[in-house]
């Protein structure tokens, strides 16, 4: 999550508290404002917050971020690719692995201790590639949500958050600046129902960060 010139120190150490409480990865602060912690009741010591000098810098970041961990995951599913070719390719007669005999061997005379062993490491590298697939597809769904009331924004009731995402909170007042609007992927906003046309930035973020808990989060039961 990212607020954006945002000057008020209480509102600034609210983001942070709530943050940590919907598990946020990371607080990031874009502007000159250097903040008074007071407000986050010591939660700064264990969530993790980063200060951006604009917020193209931060978005680039991000992004790149990403891309890394993309990279990353496609190097690990490739890893376990190869070194399931490796543990096929190091019997010649894989094929009679389920013939077991009651001689305590797979038809090609292999004991059976070693097939279950060779088919317990296939089975990881399988589970390893489709893990490292799905954290692929997922890294590639991220977006930059920015929050704010605007012209061609979308509902945040009926909007499908992907599993990661940097949300944009604006400062009260003047929300988000241009260039954070331009570069967002979407922008969707808060459904208001009273005559107020607006709520408080911290509470804005709260109510947005539970929004992807509720459709995200594992509840126990």
């Amino acid at each position: 999550v990212a607020m954006e010139n945002w000057t008020h120190d209480f509102n600034i150490g609210s983001m942070v508290r709530t943050a940590n409480a919907f598990q946020a990865r990371c607080v990031h602060i874009v502007g000159p404002h250097k903040w008074n912690r007071k407000g986050a009741l010591m939660t700064e010591l264990y969530q993790h917050v980063e200060h951006h000098p604009s917020i193209a810098e931060l978005v680039e970041c991000w992004r790149n971020r990403i891309a890394g961990e993309i990279a990353a995951a496609r190097a690990e599913a490739g890893a376990a690719a190869l070194h399931a070719h490796d543990i096929a390719a190091a019997s010649a007669d894989a094929s009679g692995a389920d013939e077991i005999l009651s001689a305590g061997s797979a038809g090609n005379g292999e004991p059976l201790g070693d097939v279950r062993n060779r088919l317990n490491r296939l089975a990881q590298c399988t589970q390893a590639i489709a893990a490292a697939d799905a954290r692929i597809r997922e890294l590639e769904a991220a977006r930059v949500i920015a929050l704010d009331i605007i012209p061609g924004a979308r509902p945040m009731e009926t909007y499908a958050f992907p599993k990661r995402c940097l949300l944009l909170f604006g400062a009260e007042g003047p929300g988000l600046s241009e260039k954070a609007l331009q570069l967002a992927d979407d922008v969707v906003y808060i459904s208001q129902f009273g005559s107020v046309r607006s709520i408080n930035a911290g509470a804005a973020a709260a109510v947005a960060m539970h929004a992807w808990i509720a459709q995200h989060a594992v509840i126990a039961r």
